[in-house]
């Protein structure tokens, strides 16, 4: 789970269509920065699509397994530096998931797919 040290959630807001918009702070200082990339740090795909389940599953309240990804558009790099705070919507229409990562007039990320209950 990244929730615990790579992003901070600083609040989230219903909406009317039951979608959960959330604001999120990245940490600058997260060690997978250094790797992806020391002087130039960027936020892996795959670390944007681990934090909207995470973020998915909050809204439901289940634990969730994304099995498929229908479509994922990255339209702009996701930085600590340039972009730390950013919002998330997330939306479960039963086991569709959409979302969108963006902030003010910049959207970095849109995602759907498929979820179905996580039984551990």
């Amino acid at each position: 789970m990244l929730v615990k040290d790579f992003y901070t959630i600083d609040g989230k807001e219903a909406q009317e269509d039951g979608a959960v918009v959330y604001s999120v702070s990245l940490n600058a200082a997260h060690d997978v920065y250094k790797g992806h990339f020391p002087e130039r740090p960027i936020t892996p795909g795959v670390c944007n699509i681990q934090m909207i389940k995470e973020l998915a599953e909050d809204s439901c309240g289940r634990a969730l397994t994304l099995t498929a990804i229908d479509r994922c558009r990255l339209t702009a790099m996701v930085t600590p530096d340039g972009s730390p705070k950013l919002n998330i919507k997330v939306q479960l229409v039963d086991t569709k998931l959409s979302a969108t990562i963006f902030h003010e007039d910049t959207t970095y990320m849109t995602l759907s797919g498929t979820v179905v209950e996580r039984r551990d």
